[in-house]
């Protein structure tokens, strides 16, 4: 009994000293691993169809996760690449777009209807007060942009690291899951069932994610493309993009384009925009299509067990991103796949005593 008990305390203490030694990369780590939880069943099939190959089949493993890490690597990059190469090539319409809002709220504050002629004293003051003011704001706007671009460079070091460990997880799948699963003192089919339903929720979250995030990209792309002044590819990206973001989403996109439409006297062309982004966008896609996506996948991966209910993984992937933002969509559905596992290990009375 005492060198059970010293055992056990032995190995709490390892695995205290072990998270605490890479606590630094513990988000990271765990992000990654999430991550090649929701790749898994495109991996295995991938891997499969290389191992039928002569010549190849030795390094199906590697090749796989390879693949993997490279399709990774293009949906968490090549939206930012698109940004930065767009901006290095037109960095006079971006900086134009700016100053027309910034004309036009000036003009506008000095033509206000009747019922919102109250306003004019205190924005007559304001803009008064940012004129005067020019320069300070000036430096604190630069200031907020500097510490924005470390920010935004800090987070992708923190992909790129997130990158190397999906790598190395999928790569050594195998090692790993014979050291760590054989330990863990829960029944073998019970084990099986837990891996099963994470990877299943896991990647249906994802994938829907993905889903949502091209239709909304090619539904606002599309009707983007009927008025002037828009690239349709960017302003679909752009969507895409802001789709996965908490609270705002695609508002962070639509409204600012309205706006200056309204700015620019096409009152029609503003509600227009502001009625089918909302309609098509934060509706129908966001909600109806993204439950219809995440239903479908749902089905197709549990393979014929009972999966989870397609609303609890609903506002499990909601719940992660409002709550843990933009990586919530993996941490969201993973913590649901565990609450209800071990809901199912409790009630069929296979937890070992």
């Amino acid at each position: 009994m005492e060198q059970n008990l010293f055992v056990r305390v032995m190995i709490f203490l390892v695995l205290g000293l072990f998270i605490w030694l890479f606590i630094p990369f513990l988000s990271s780590f765990i992000v990654a691993l999430l991550l090649a939880i929701a790749f898994i069943p495109i991996h295995l099939y991938m891997e499969m169809k290389l191992a039928k190959h002569r010549y190849v089949g030795e390094y199906a493993t590697l090749l796989s996760a390879t693949a993997m890490t490279v399709l990774l690597f293009a949906v968490l990059f090549v939206p930012i690449l698109f940004f930065i190469s767009y901006i290095i090539a037109y960095p006079g319409e971006l900086i134009g777009v700016g100053n027309t809002l910034f004309d036009q709220m000036i003009r506008l504050s000095s033509h206000l209807p009747e019922s919102m002629s109250w306003m004019q004293k205190y924005l007559d003051e304001a803009i008064l007060k940012a004129k005067e003011h020019q320069g300070q704001i000036g430096a604190a706007v630069a200031v907020k942009l500097g510490n924005g671009l470390l920010g935004f460079f800090g987070a992708l070091g923190e992909m790129l690291l997130i990158i190397v460990f999906f790598f190395f997880l999928l790569w050594y799948r195998r090692p790993l899951l014979l050291s760590i699963v054989p330990v863990i003192p829960i029944r073998r089919k019970i084990r099986q069932e837990f891996i099963l339903d994470m990877i299943a929720t896991s990647a249906a979250g994802f994938y829907t994610l993905l889903g949502v995030a091209i239709a909304q990209a090619i539904a606002f792309g599309i009707f983007i493309a009927f008025f002037d002044g828009y690239n349709p590819w960017l302003f679909g990206l752009m969507i895409g993009v802001a789709s996965v973001i908490p609270i705002v989403g695609t508002a962070l996109i639509f409204i600012p384009v309205a706006l200056n439409e309204w700015f620019g006297g096409h009152g029609m062309n503003a509600l227009i925009i502001i009625i089918y982004s909302w309609a098509m966008l934060s509706f129908f896609i966001d909600n109806i299509v993204r439950l219809l996506i995440l239903k479908q996948l749902n089905r197709y991966l549990s393979k014929g067990r009972k999966p989870i209910d397609d609303f609890l993984i609903f506002f499990g992937i909601m719940a992660g991103l409002i709550t843990f933002g933009f990586w919530g969509f993996l941490i969201g559905p993973a913590i649901v796949a565990f609450t209800v596992t071990l809901l199912r290990m409790l009630r069929h009375n296979h937890v070992v005593k």
